[in-house]
């Protein structure tokens, strides 16, 4: 009986955590910043005092991190679909932010599909999905000349397997910084 109250404590400590955690994406949060990195938000006030980093706002209101470094991100996708979901836009919209400030900056978007339906469908998939993170790229100031995109369809999985779980991780955009020549 006591390790039952034990588990039942310690699973209403994990729901209560997860329920202060959990933010909603909205324009214009209220001192929030976003990572480039971790996609982790916190508060500007207490980031800028500890690290002396400058915030600005993009087009959609949302307080980004200035001086945040560029890093290879990967951008996921439901079953046959090519629509950003809302959790990887703010991080998209960092690189989005970094790009425009730094014209010369190259990346490479590499789209890919779980192993199932044909190889043609796959790869226009992958294509559809290449030009929809292309799309808010440009949106946020970011040139066509900045881009480079390709489709591997179901050729590169990054998890081999038929499960729902592999499947998942193969719908996907890579977004690679390339080196500049």
């Amino acid at each position: 009986m006591h390790i039952k109250k034990l588990i039942g404590l310690a699973l209403c400590s994990l729901v209560v955590a997860a329920c202060t955690n959990n933010q909603a994406l909205s324009p214009n949060p209220a001192n929030q910043i976003v990572g480039a990195n971790t996609g982790n938000t916190g508060s500007a006030q207490s980031y800028a005092a500890n690290t002396g980093a400058s915030y600005q706002q993009n087009a959609q209101g949302f307080k980004i991190n200035a001086m945040q470094a560029p890093a290879n991100q990967t951008y996921y996708f439901g079953f046959d679909q090519s629509t950003m979901r809302p959790q990887d836009l703010r991080a998209l919209l960092v690189q989005a932010h970094y790009l425009s400030l730094h014209p010369n900056t190259k990346v490479r978007l590499e789209g890919n599909t779980d192993n199932r339906g044909s190889r043609e469908y796959n790869v226009a998939l992958g294509w559809r999905r290449d030009q929809a993170v292309a799309r808010i790229l440009e949106q946020q100031g970011v040139t066509p000349a900045q881009l480079d995109m390709i489709s591997y369809g179901k050729e590169r999985p990054a998890v081999v397997g038929n499960s729902q779980n592999a499947w998942a991780l193969n719908r996907r955009v890579n977004l690679i910084y390339e080196a500049n020549s």
